[in-house]
């Protein structure tokens, strides 16, 4: 149950005390579930390097690069607040002022809030609903912001997979890992063939009728908004320097995890690891993702030279500070986040589309 969803009836005749604490063990149940399910995919891999290896590397720990690893997440967060409201102003949308974007931006990317099974994208809307966008407005804005960090990280990752198959010398153990990422070149395609105007606007008008023509109509618009952020990028340089920046933080805070531990790790494969392994933004999954990212994430880097339990703990630093260390704010805004769900909910017809 998430704090978009009424409680019980029994629980709406509690005190507001007793409300508070009934929310309480609700954030508490998902803030332990998150942590049941990392030991366990920390544990199943530990095995998998054995886990005397394991305690040797994380003994010979180098604290210093954990610094390192908070300033840039730190950076991270106000980089990608930017982004999202650039992205609100896209075409005269709603301006969204810097501290409420940083509110949403901390509260979404928290363990606290990524139990909404829409992910932190949703409170994204649940802001942009109550600057007063409309609500296919502001959805297309939310898709959109999702599309234009995958239209910044997909680039890099392909030119690094490039780059790491043509030094290769003929060895093709990783082609699995780099030609797959060709796919970025015609999906650019796909998307422009999309929003040609005459064809977006047909797609969109079919909006009516349900189901997967309202999905294609959904997504139409989010690619429209990404659209007019590439082709007048000196009118939108806020949401696009903002997530260029973003990323560029969220790899300097993992590779300085992995240096904590002594990791080696070249600049191709630790982008092109990156982009595999977290192929799917943490805002974007439920429970923030916890547990795939760490798997996914540590193999990718196993699978591009970085020794299993160098991998493993590096990762679980770097997810410590992308993850974990958003509780706190987390929890500090859940007054303010629990008001800008309530101000950008109209109604249950209103709730954001999965």
């Amino acid at each position: 149950m998430t704090d978009g969803t009424p409680p019980p009836e029994s629980s709406r005749r509690l005190t507001a005390p007793a409300r508070l604490v009934w929310r309480g063990r609700q954030r508490l149940f998902f803030v332990l579930l998150c942590a049941v399910a990392a030991y366990d995919v920390g544990v199943w891999v530990a095995g998998l390097a054995g886990h005397a290896r394991v305690l040797h590397v994380l003994f010979s720990v180098n604290p210093v690069w954990f610094a390192v690893s908070f300033a840039a997440q730190t950076a991270a967060y106000i980089a990608y607040a930017f982004a999202l409201q650039g992205t609100a102003r896209v075409d005269g949308g709603p301006r969204l002022p810097f501290r409420q974007a940083i509110r949403v931006v901390a509260a979404g990317f928290g363990a606290y809030f990524a139990r909404s099974i829409k992910g932190g994208f949703e409170l994204d809307y649940r802001a942009l609903r109550g600057a007063g966008a409309r609500r296919q407005e502001a959805l297309a804005r939310v898709v959109g912001l999702g599309m234009l960090e995958y239209a910044v990280l997909a680039p890099a990752a392909l030119g690094a997979a490039m780059w790491i198959y043509a030094s290769s010398d003929g060895d093709n153990r990783y082609a699995a890992l780099t030609l797959p990422w060709l796919a970025v070149v015609p999906g650019f395609g796909i998307a422009l063939w999309l929003t040609n105007d005459s064809r977006r606007r047909r797609l969109q008008a079919r909006r009516g009728e349900g189901g997967r023509h309202a999905a294609v109509a959904d997504a139409v618009g989010g690619l429209t908004i990404l659209r007019r952020l590439l082709l007048a990028p000196h009118r939108h340089i806020r949401p696009l320097l903002g997530t260029m920046i973003y990323w560029f933080c969220e790899l300097v805070c993992l590779w300085a995890s992995l240096r904590a531990f002594h990791a080696e790790v070249a600049i191709p494969a630790l982008v092109l690891a990156y982009a595999t392994g977290y192929v799917i933004s943490r805002r974007g999954l439920p429970l923030g993702g916890i547990g795939i990212a760490e798997a996914f994430l540590t193999f990718s880097l196993f699978w591009l030279g970085v020794p299993l339990a160098k991998a493993l703990l590096g990762v679980f630093a770097y997810r410590a500070f992308n993850f974990w260390l958003a509780l706190l704010p987390a929890a500090v805004l859940g007054s303010t986040v629990r008001d800008i769900r309530e101000s950008g909910t109209t109604g249950t017809h209103d709730k954001l589309a999965a």
